[in-house]
């Protein structure tokens, strides 16, 4: 092989992969930015919302820098044209709950505090792809992640993405954990 073919061949791979990078990132919406699909399961079309919410709880007494948080994107399901919204998210923590005492475990029922206005996130019986969501619209952070999938509808979505202040509350036997925002 002369070295001019093999220079041709070099520029021409390294033409390639330019190309190849390009049209991956192309193919990848970024993540402020809204995206659908379709959930070929169900043939919905999801949409996601721009930004996914984080919120956080400190853990001190467990570990340090231990948290559990509580993760929500607001998502759009159409079905045959009825759309319908909800919150999809996960619960999740940095803590190996081994050894955490029972009442720590019981699921909390989670709301959203966006500037003063309470707004519950009551859980969608069943199954995700129940309501077209067979497909996560987010990976899930953590293998013990739990899916929290909540019904809403686009005026809360826009009112919860434009609120100056916003938090989310784990009450767990009539007691109040607050998240706070960690990620927008």
């Amino acid at each position: 092989m002369t070295s001019e073919h093999s220079s041709r061949l070099v520029r021409g791979l390294a033409g390639t992969v330019a190309v190849l990078m390009v049209v991956g990132c192309a193919a990848r919406p970024a993540p402020d930015v809204p995206h659908e699909y379709l959930d070929e399961t169900t043939a919905a079309t999801v949409t996601v919302g721009s930004r996914a919410l984080v919120f956080a709880r400190e853990r001190p007494e467990l570990a340090v820098h231990a948290r559990d948080y509580l993760t929500l994107v607001p998502i759009d399901v159409n079905r045959s044209g009825t759309h319908l919204q909800y919150y999809y998210g996960y619960l999740w923590s940095t803590i190996d709950k081994r050894g955490v005492a029972k009442g720590d475990l019981v699921d909390p029922h989670f709301e959203l505090i966006a500037d003063g206005r309470r707004i519950p996130l009551t859980p969608v019986p069943g199954m995700p792809a129940d309501v077209g969501v067979a497909r996560p619209p987010l990976p899930a952070p953590a293998r013990s992640a739990q899916v929290i999938l909540s019904a809403t509808d686009r005026a809360l979505q826009e009112f919860v993405t434009s609120a100056d202040e916003v938090f989310a509350v784990a009450v767990r036997d009539g007691v109040g954990e607050r998240y706070t925002l960690w990620a927008r």
